[in-house]
């Protein structure tokens, strides 16, 4: 896809890759936690932070390293040969 897409475009538990030409800039997918947010990661090599995404021999999806949400659903979760892996912490906020 050539351009962001918007939330309407995303169905849950799909992941698009934005790309310019042969450049992958984004991954973007619905939240998975419940909230439905629409989450975009940069895969700019020259951003911080940015992620890496790779397709198995099914054409599913992983994506390193974790995706921590910040706002009130609070996941954190991996992408992992399509399926998502839940870290321990998430749902859970930071205290300091």
């Amino acid at each position: 896809m050539a351009h962001h897409p918007t939330p309407d475009d995303l169905s849950a538990g799909v992941l698009v890759i934005v790309k310019d030409g042969d450049r992958t800039k984004w991954a973007c997918f619905r939240c998975p936690g419940g909230c439905g947010e629409k989450l975009q990661l940069s895969l700019n090599p020259s951003r911080r932070p940015r992620w890496l995404t790779s397709l198995d021999w099914l054409l599913r999806p992983t994506v390193t390293p974790s995706i921590n949400q910040l706002n009130d659903c609070r996941c954190h979760f991996w992408i992992k040969n399509g399926m998502v892996e839940w870290c321990a912490d998430s749902g859970k906020k930071n205290t300091i």
